[in-house]
């Protein structure tokens, strides 16, 4: 499971985002989610071509849903979705738990 989530991280898919300390869990609006979640499972599926795409849509609405949680949307939009590196030390955080999601949903997902 390390190696996929890491697959996953190096592929991209983990970086999409931006955090303040502690962001008050908010939805985002449904056209970012939905740009996220399409994304997501393309960058996933080109990384591990062998997981089936129900288990990646599982495993990037797990990643948007905790990512939500902890990043506000405003933090969320600066995030280089071409993974670039991140700048200020809020990009640094938001890239932290983008990472963090992936890994979380990856052990969610299979169970380790």
């Amino acid at each position: 499971m390390k190696l996929f989530s890491l697959i996953l991280v190096s592929s991209g898919l983990a970086t999409s985002l931006t955090l303040p300390a502690r962001a008050l869990p908010q939805p985002y609006p449904q056209v970012a989610i939905n740009s996220f979640m399409d994304s997501c499972i393309e960058r996933g599926r080109r990384s591990a071509p062998i997981v089936p795409r129900s288990v990646m849509s599982n495993i990037c609405q797990c990643s948007i849903n905790y990512i939500q949680q902890r990043v506000s949307y405003a933090d969320f939009q600066t995030l280089d979705p071409n993974g670039g590196q991140p700048q200020s030390p809020r990009q640094q955080q938001a890239q932290r738990v983008l990472e963090e999601s992936v890994n979380y949903c990856v052990r969610r997902q299979f169970g380790s």
